[in-house]
């Protein structure tokens, strides 16, 4: 985190303009290996199971940020919000297809995307949209973050099959594009530091646990889960190569700053970049 100020960095999220994206990655999901992140059972279940949950965590998302929707009175902020919604359901319905494809290999995906639904239905119904928006803000940092290490570190990318990687840097780049909408529309409707955090402190425990779960089963299903090269896979990842926890650890913190605001993480040369190179979408 840069010394920005907040105000300059809500100046920079208010300039930022970005439109939904039908893409065309050329390939089918069916000609990719199993282990399709470096022939390792860890890796490959690990994005798998976080793909599983995009499909009603962008729904839910969505929700949150319609449900709050009449309360902007900002015409720039509304037509962010518009084109948010845009790239969400897209970025759904990619990964439910690849959930689709999961199914095919014996995996639980598309029972766990029902699963989320039950839980995104459950939070609709019994949770205020204040909080489901405070909710949104807090994954909605963690996809910045990991999207920011899709983007800049090749430890990470580096191993993966080149056509499913193209997939995840355009969704990296997307949730980079609009990851201070939903922030901006919190401090809109006056939501307050202590919601904020609160959120971020249970979100951070519970997506956790839920992704890990999630990958668990996958494991289970291919015989792999109590083998020592997949736990050994694990601590190098996290720790090691690409060291994703320390890697992320700072910009994490970063939001516990009663002056935190998205873009004082100010990566816009990585959409400049993608943008010059890619021209196998249509704008929606």
């Amino acid at each position: 985190m840069n010394n920005m100020t907040p105000q300059a960095a809500r100046e920079i999220s208010a300039g930022i303009s970005f439109p939904g994206r039908k893409m065309d990655f050329g390939f089918r999901f069916e000609d990719l290996p199993r282990y399709w992140f470096g022939n390792d059972a860890f890796k490959s279940t690990l994005m798998n199971g976080l793909s599983c949950l995009f499909l009603e965590g962008e729904r839910l998302f969505i929700d949150a940020v319609r449900d709050n929707e009449h309360l902007i009175k900002d015409e720039r902020l509304k037509e962010q919000v518009k084109n948010f919604i845009k790239q969400e359901a897209i970025h759904g319905h990619e990964h439910h297809t690849l959930s689709e494809y999961l199914d095919t290999l014996g995996y639980p995906a598309t029972k766990v995307e029902a699963e989320e639904r039950a839980v995104r239905l459950f939070l609709k119904k019994y949770v205020s949209a204040k909080d489901r928006l405070a909710i949104t803000c807090a994954v909605e940092h963690f996809t910045a973050m990991l999207a920011h290490q899709m983007l800049t570190n090749d430890e990470l990318t580096g191993e993966m099959d080149p056509r499913i990687r193209e997939m995840w840097k355009w969704h990296a780049i997307e949730e980079t594009e609009h990851k201070g909408v939903c922030f901006d529309v919190y401090e809109a409707i006056g939501g307050s530091y202590g919601r904020r955090v609160f959120h971020m402190a249970t979100i951070t425990m519970t997506f956790v646990t839920r992704l890990s779960i999630v990958q668990a089963r996958f494991l289970w299903r291919d015989k792999q889960l109590f083998k020592w090269s997949t736990w050994k896979s694990a601590f190098r990842f996290y720790w090691k190569t690409p060291a994703l926890i320390p890697a992320i650890w700072r910009q994490y913190r970063d939001y516990y700053r009663r002056d935190f605001h998205p873009w004082q993480h100010d990566n816009r040369e990585l959409l400049e970049g993608w943008v010059a190179e890619h021209d196998n979408y249509k704008t929606v």
